[in-house]
């Protein structure tokens, strides 16, 4: 496993922010391919969850051979049904894929944005992308919590797999380990097949622990104020709401960035 440490470029769609400055849900270099389709996580551990993001970019060729099965009445174009329930069937399968554990206690996934970004309409366009995010909520609100993520969803012609932990104010990050990697930091990379994500071992998955102190943001919307329920209504964006919430995404880091100098 190879770790990168290389200045964030964030990419689409501010989701969920319920008036909280939050950074948009892609991780670093986010970017497409050609052959290969290229996976991206961000946790951003706040007062009272931590905050995964996580975005899946289709490559050029697999993204158009991919749009062709999306296109189910078969008339050349992916209409907003057609790419709602493409997004709502990855959500469904990534959240069964996703094992997470609560200071160890297990907690499902349950998605409170998905957006799908088509660029174009058209079957014949290549890559695309759907950027997913889930509340990971702790309890009690801050204080000091650890996570444990294991992702065993199976990326098809695997590229690069970014995996980033991003600080918020109030917060400090105390350790974090990307498989059997130990060495701080908070940037990873790995390159192809990502078995060790999936690894039940101690020496495998994702790993953050955290203090959130007395001025850590806590949200408003309630998410994490009831128990998460695997089977709830995912709000899917396609389209013109999608390119909308890149404008916002980019105000909104803009913000974050200001605030942390």
């Amino acid at each position: 496993m190879r770790r990168a440490f290389a200045p964030v470029v964030t990419a689409v769609w501010a989701v969920g922010l319920a008036g909280l400055a939050w950074p948009a849900p892609a991780a670093a270099h986010v970017a497409p391919s050609v052959g290969d389709n290229n996976r991206y996580l961000k946790l951003t551990p706040l007062g009272d969850r931590v905050r995964l993001a996580y975005t899946i970019f289709y490559g050029e060729i697999p993204g158009g051979e991919l749009r062709r099965t999306i296109d189910a009445n078969h008339d050349g174009a992916i209409d907003d049904a057609e790419s709602q329930a493409f997004g709502s069937r990855v959500a469904r399968e990534l959240a069964a894929a996703l094992d997470v554990t609560v200071d160890g206690a297990r907690q499902p996934i349950a998605w409170t944005q998905v957006v799908v970004g088509m660029g174009t309409a058209q079957t014949a366009g290549g890559t695309f992308s759907i950027d997913l995010v889930a509340a990971i909520c702790v309890a009690p609100p801050r204080g000091a919590h650890a996570i444990e993520l294991r992702d065993r969803f199976s990326l098809s012609r695997p590229g690069e797999t970014e995996i980033r932990f991003e600080d918020s104010p109030g917060v400090t990050v105390d350790r974090s380990r990307v498989g059997d990697d130990t060495e701080p930091g908070f940037d990873y990379k790995i390159i192809g097949p990502t078995p060790v994500l999936a690894d039940p071992g101690p020496a495998g998955g994702i790993a953050l622990a955290f203090t959130a102190g007395p001025r850590a943001a806590v949200a408003a919307d309630l998410v994490c104020a009831r128990p998460a329920s695997p089977g709830a209504p995912i709000g899917v964006i396609v389209g013109a709401a999608a390119a909308l919430a890149a404008v916002v995404a980019g105000a909104v880091t803009i913000a974050m960035r200001l605030r942390k100098r």
